[in-house]
């Protein structure tokens, strides 16, 4: 009997091993989209002073990796692309923080480590709707395109921005 229980075990480990290298490739392709910052914003409101709800569109080969990379396009997008406006619900659009566009490349070293999974972009992003309530539309096979929205703490970015250097502070232009 034991021996059987064995031969089982064996026979069942290289089908564990090919779900496990199906979950690595779904993740290594949403990290790829992302370090391509493949996404959308939207405009979709302001809860309050000093934070910007966006709907971030995420891409990636199923719903919850394209849905985990939400959070950090939203902040991408705020960092350096900006939130368009949208005049029919009186949204005015949001600059992005770092105006200069090879600031990415600059400040390699730190936004590598900001972006990394798990980072300190956390901190500036909330995702506000439940799972459940997230649009997903499938294009191909086997694409997604999940549309999340996302609170991104806009002051606090700055201000974090502004300690690294990489954005100059609002009041630098005032004679003291």
């Amino acid at each position: 009997m034991k021996r059987i229980a064995v031969l089982l075990l064996l026979a069942m480990l290289p089908l564990a091993t090919v779900a496990a290298e199906g979950a690595k490739g779904k993740k290594k392709k949403a990290d790829e989209n992302t370090r391509e910052w493949y996404y959308e914003l939207e405009a979709y409101a302001a809860p309050y002073r000093g934070a910007c709800n966006v709907k971030v569109w995420s891409y990636g080969p199923d719903i919850t990796t394209a849905r985990d990379q939400a959070a950090k396009n939203a902040v991408h997008g705020v960092i350096f692309r900006g939130v368009p406006g949208d005049p029919a619900r009186r949204l005015t659009a949001l600059p992005p923080l770092v105006a200069d566009p090879a600031a990415e490349r600059t400040y390699g070293d730190f936004f590598d480590g900001f972006f990394a999974n798990g980072g300190a972009y956390l901190r500036y992003a909330t995702k506000t709707v439940s799972s459940g309530n997230d649009e997903i539309l499938k294009y191909g096979k086997k694409n997604y395109k999940v549309g999340v929205v996302v609170t991104v703490q806009y002051d606090d970015l700055r201000k974090a921005l502004e300690q690294q250097g990489i954005v100059q502070s609002l009041t630098s232009g005032f004679a003291k």
